[in-house]
């Protein structure tokens, strides 16, 4: 079942989260973590949470939010971050989220949806190979210092 990420779902979600950010080799701490939590609970907020519950237990999460595509004078949804748990990998639940982020599509008024992967993560390339078009735009990053 997929739904919205609630209140009681913070400490299976930050579980999901630090393994995400683990697998990216990105430091997690609980700043980062509480920020980010709330965030998605705020309504007004852009970044929302969904989750892909199975037998009352959370085991995959999506955050996306509103883009503006500007080119196009238009809206699109961006996928920020995906994550299933690796002991529910194979199930189709990357797909099955992605797929709940489509039918939002007609919801939120947008062109799309829109995400970026590393291109080291070769499992999730073969899904997203399937299900959409690779724009073949290369994503650079200026740090502030």
């Amino acid at each position: 079942m997929i739904r919205n990420l609630e209140n009681k779902d913070k400490e299976n979600w930050a579980k999901l989260y630090n393994d995400y950010a683990h697998f990216y080799k990105v430091p997690m701490n609980t700043k980062v973590l509480d920020t980010l939590w709330g965030w998605i609970q705020d309504e007004n907020h852009d970044v929302n949470g969904i989750c892909y519950e199975l037998e009352g237990k959370i085991v995959g999460i999506a955050h996306y939010r509103t883009m503006p595509r500007p080119i196009k004078g238009q809206y699109i949804g961006f996928l920020d971050d995906l994550f299933v748990e690796p002991d529910f990998r194979g199930q189709k639940i990357a797909q099955k989220l992605i797929s709940h982020l489509k039918s939002l599509s007609k919801v939120n008024n947008w062109n799309g949806i829109r995400w970026i992967t590393h291109s080291s993560n070769e499992n999730a390339k073969k899904l997203y190979d399937k299900i959409a078009n690779n724009t073949g735009f290369q994503l650079y990053e200026l740090k502030r210092n």
